[in-house]
């Protein structure tokens, strides 16, 4: 069994199709068809099925795909081992985060790009907080952003920062500006946009407007937390928002909901030996939370 094989066996199972894969790992979509027929006949067990929709892993590929995934991460444990010996800083992440939380991911991604320029960097943004766990529980992601209070077992998390939900409500709307402060059962006649049912932001609501007693008048479903926000500013409707810090928005009002409701932000990490690109980006989150929230008011 060869390095490349391995590599190939988990670029198919990914992209569940020989030819992107083929087109991700840079090679011909012959030579990687050979590499599998090779490696499954090395070692005796049929990894795929090949369908109109696809290749789908087999009981047997699927056994194999977690300890393949290990296989390539301690051979980047290694090569990054070098790198530093050489005194250089090279690697490969994979992030995964949450579309809806309030940290700037964009401004953490940015910052990790300007200390390590010479890390590669795979970013993916699934809809649900659940799908982040699992990513990097089975080695799918290096490391992720999102809501931690919920983590599922099988992954390290570690808060960064806190979230408030507060209303977003568009300007015109808003008919006393000296309040700042907003009880909850004053919500019930207010349009919202809110999270898309079956979301864990969305269940998050209504378990929280369910224990306070309060029914929410939710007139359109958005994944998009920066989309949610311009539609705010258009005068759509209102947004219930995770902040975790008080952000200016022109032409969006911010009131606080009490009684408050708040959740942790963490980095969400695989269990034992981390990668020297996973640390770097960790602390690298850990120093934007550090920071605190003057600076990142605009």
């Amino acid at each position: 069994m060869e390095l490349q094989q391995v590599r190939i066996l988990v670029a198919v199972a990914e992209h569940r199709s020989f030819t992107r894969a083929a087109a991700a790992l840079h090679v011909t979509q012959s030579s990687l068809s050979h590499s599998i027929a090779k490696l499954e006949t090395e070692i005796g067990l049929r990894l795929f099925h090949r369908t109109r929709h696809g290749a789908v892993l087999t009981s047997d590929g699927e056994t194999l795909l977690v300890p393949a995934r290990r296989i390539l991460q301690d051979f980047d444990l290694f090569d990054e081992a070098v790198s530093g010996i050489r005194g250089t800083t090279v690697g490969h992440l994979r992030l995964v985060y949450s579309q809806t939380i309030s940290v700037s991911t964009g401004d953490i991604i940015s910052e990790f790009a300007r200390r390590y320029p010479g890390i590669r960097m795979q970013i993916s943004a699934p809809r649900d907080d659940a799908d982040i766990f699992h990513l990097v529980e089975t080695g799918v992601c290096d490391v992720g952003l999102a809501r931690i209070d919920e983590a599922l077992p099988g992954v390290d998390t570690e808060p960064i920062a806190t979230e408030t939900l507060v209303l977003l409500l568009p300007q015109a709307w808003d008919s006393d500006p000296n309040r700042t402060d907003l009880p909850w059962d004053e919500l019930s006649d207010v349009p919202l946009i809110v999270p898309p049912a079956g979301s864990a932001s969305r269940n998050r609501l209504d378990r929280f407007s369910h224990q306070i007693g309060i029914t929410v008048n939710a007139v359109l479903e958005n994944e998009n937390r920066w989309m949610s926000i311009e539609m705010v500013r258009s005068g759509v409707a209102a947004f219930l928002a995770s902040q975790a810090s008080e952000i200016t928005i022109p032409g969006v009002v911010r009131k606080r909901l009490v009684p408050t409701e708040t959740s942790e932000v963490g980095i969400v990490t695989r269990p034992g030996l981390l990668t020297s690109a996973t640390s770097a980006f960790a602390e690298v989150a850990r120093d934007w939370g550090r920071d605190g929230t003057d600076s990142r008011r605009r």
